[in-house]
C-alpha cells in the first residue's frame, strides 16, 4: 500500500512540539523551509515519508506529555492545512511540477503576441524611418553631398576587400552604381542629388524588405513552436490541480491508521525490541512509524485527515 507522506510528516512534527504549539518552530529549530520542502517532497512521493530529524528534535519528542500531543496535532494540521491551502504552495507546486512536465517558454503566448505586434507596426515604422532619412537629405546642399559621396568612394572601395560572398557582391553593385550616378551627373549636383536619394531610397526599401520578410519567417516558425508549447502547458495544467492526489493520500494514510495495532506488545532482541507476532514484525517502516507514535496523536491526526478529506469532496 502507498502512504500518504503529508499526515506521516505532520504526526512527525507533532511528536516533536512541546506544550506551546505556536511557537513550536522556533523552539524545535524546525524551519519554514524544511516545512515547505518537505510538504513539497513528500506529496509527491507515492510510497515513503521524507523528513529528516535532528537529535534535537528527537529529545523534546520524548518529552512531550501525552495529554498535550493531541492538542499539538490538532494545530499543526491546521498550520499545514492552511500552508497546503495558500496560494504561495500552489505557485511553488507548480513550478515545481515543471521539473516533471518542462514547458519551453522561448515561443510563449506573450512572445508570440510581441513578434506578431513588431510584424504588424513594421511597415509604419519603415515608412517613417524613411522619411526622416528623405528629410534629412532633402536639407543638404547638393553640391556639398555630391563632393561628401565622392570623396567616401575610396574608404567604401577599401572595406570591400574585408567583406566575402553574398555581402561582398552586394557592396560591389551598390559602388558601381554609385560611380555611374557620379559619372552621369559630372557637374550637375541637383541632378546628382535626385538620382542619388532616389537610388537611395530604393536601397533602403530592399533592407527594408528583406528584414520584414526575416521577421514573417520568424514569426511563422515562432507560431509553429508555439502549438508544442501550448502542449506543454496543457500537460502542466493537467497536472497542477494537486487535489485528486492529495486525497488519494489522506485515503490510505487514514486506512494505514485503521491497521496500526497499539496493543501490539514488544519484547527484547539483543539491544532492540521486537513484536510478539511476527506478521507485525514484517510491516512496512510508515506502521511501525505510527505505532511507535501512539494511539492519542495518531488518532487525532486521523480525524483531521478524515475532516480535510470530507473538505475536499
Amino acid at each position: 500500500m502507498k502512504y500518504i507522506p503529508i499526515l506521516c510528516t505532520l504526526l512527525f512534527l507533532a511528536a516533536l512540539m512541546a506544550m506551546r504549539p505556536l511557537d513550536a518552530l522556533t523552539d524545535t529549530g524546525v524551519t519554514f523551509e524544511n516545512v515547505r520542502q518537505g510538504v513539497l517532497d513528500n506529496l509527491a512521493e507515492e510510497k515513503y515519508f521524507l523528513f529528516n530529524s535532528t537529535s534535537a528534535m528527537r529529545k523534546i519528542a520524548k518529552g512531550i506529555p501525552e495529554n498535550a500531543q493531541a492538542t499539538t496535532v490538532r494545530a499543526l494540521g491546521k498550520w499545514v492545512r492552511s500552508y497546503v491551502e495558500s496560494d504561495n504552495f500552489k505557485q511553488e507546486y507548480r513550478q515545481w511540477l515543471k521539473q516533471k512536465y518542462p514547458v519551453d517558454e522561448t515561443y510563449s503566448d506573450a512572445v508570440v503576441a510581441q513578434r506578431e505586434q513588431a510584424v504588424g507596426g513594421m511597415d509604419a515604422a519603415i515608412s517613417q524611418q524613411m522619411a526622416l532619412i528623405q528629410q534629412t537629405y532633402a536639407q543638404l546642399d547638393p553640391a556639398m553631398l555630391q563632393m561628401g559621396i565622392k570623396s567616401q568612394l575610396s574608404q567604401q572601395e577599401a572595406q570591400l576587400a574585408t567583406l566575402e560572398g553574398e555581402e561582398r557582391a552586394a557592396k560591389a553593385r551598390e559602388l558601381a552604381e554609385l560611380k555611374k550616378i557620379l559619372a552621369a551627373t559630372e557637374g550637375k549636383s541637383t541632378e546628382f542629388k535626385k538620382q542619388f536619394m532616389a537610388y537611395h531610397s530604393k536601397l533602403l526599401k530592399q533592407g527594408s524588405d528583406q528584414s520584414k520578410s526575416q521577421q514573417q519567417k520568424d514569426l511563422a516558425n515562432a507560431q509553429e513552436r508555439n502549438v508544442e508549447y501550448k502542449k506543454q502547458t496543457a500537460i502542466l495544467d493537467a497536472h497542477s490541480d494537486f487535489r485528486p492526489l492529495l486525497r488519494q493520500r489522506l485515503k490510505n494514510f487514514i486506512a494505514l491508521c485503521d491497521e496500526v495495532d497499539f496493543n501490539a506488545k514488544l519484547v527484547p532482541s539483543g539491544r532492540k525490541q521486537e513484536f510478539i507476532n511476527p506478521l507485525y514484525q514484517r510491516k512496512p517502516a510508515e506502521w511501525k512509524f505510527l505505532y511507535r507514535l501512539g494511539k492519542t496523536p495518531v488518532l487525532e491526526a486521523r480525524a483531521f485527515a478524515q475532516e480535510w478529506l470530507t473538505d475536499l469532496k
